[in-house]
């Protein structure tokens, strides 16, 4: 199963769910058939009014919308049910109640099955669904879905030998970069950000404690999953700049496979 690239949140209901049941003129897919989750509408109309209930509950609230999708490889297909049951599964375990609004809506198309997931992070009981590093909390979730439900299991992240997580050498900062920071007295984000992909390094850790300990810097981490599955490694922001992990060389790049549930997520609108 694979994943979505990225988790989206939102500000409006009512537009996702024009996107997931196909009454977006951006959405090239054919129209989706609800198949499950705890609303009793039928269509976006009425789900985004039930949606809006919880709006109501949390006004401070910027965007309470959360939209994800799951997607099996192409030619392998299961059942409505199953895919309530793997939908289920899947919210329970990355952080939602049943007091979180949610439906499930699915598509046939020539590139997989899937289903899109729609949820409220705001809860009846007015209780918020943060979410914090979700989208590696997703991945380990849907390795495990795929061998409790059978489907094609694909590795997970590669580690070197004595169990660091994958990834070289370092380039340096260009000389713009250096010149810059010359000038104002501090030291290129480049490099600094370098120096903590160095010392994250130092001691073998898993991809959530990796995570963690450049957070814990100031660090902003974005895996990058491509639409096969594969996580071709991180993106960060360090010092109000973004670095693509390739532009840090190899130590801010990593070769890692999420399961065979793809995410494949469109802009939320």
């Amino acid at each position: 199963m694979k994943g979505m690239r990225k988790i989206r949140r939102g500000k409006g209901f009512r537009g996702v769910l024009n996107y997931v049941f196909g009454r977006d003129k951006s959405h090239k897919e054919e129209p989706g058939k609800l198949i499950g989750g705890n609303l009793s509408g039928t269509d976006p109309r009425t789900l985004a009014q039930e949606f809006g209930i919880t709006r109501t509950l949390r006004p401070e609230i910027e965007k309470p919308v959360w939209h994800n999708s799951l997607r099996l490889p192409v030619g392998e297909s299961v059942s409505d049910d199953q895919w309530v049951q793997i939908a289920d599964e899947y919210m329970r375990e990355i952080g939602f109640s049943e007091l979180h609004p949610r439906c499930y809506v699915l598509h046939n198309d020539k590139e997989g099955q899937h289903i899109h997931i729609v949820a409220s992070r705001i809860a009846l009981d007015g209780s918020l669904y943060l979410g914090k590093n979700e989208n590696l909390i997703s991945t380990r979730i849907i390795q495990q879905i795929e061998i409790d439900h059978l489907l094609t299991i694909t590795k997970g992240p590669e580690y070197t030998e004595d169990k660091k997580i994958k990834m070289p050498d370092v380039k340096l900062p260009r000389k713009d970069e250096i010149e810059n920071g010359l000038r104002l007295g501090i030291k290129p984000p480049r490099l600094a950000l370098q120096e903590l992909l160095n010392e994250s390094t130092k001691e073998p850790k898993a991809v959530m404690q990796f995570v963690e300990f450049l957070e814990s810097k100031d660090v902003g981490v974005v895996p990058n999953l491509a639409s096969t599955g594969k996580l071709n490694g991180f993106s960060f922001v360090y010092g109000g700049v973004s670095f693509k992990g390739s532009s840090l060389g190899d130590k801010g790049s990593s070769s890692f496979q999420v399961g065979s549930l793809r995410s494949s997520l469109p802009r939320i609108r």
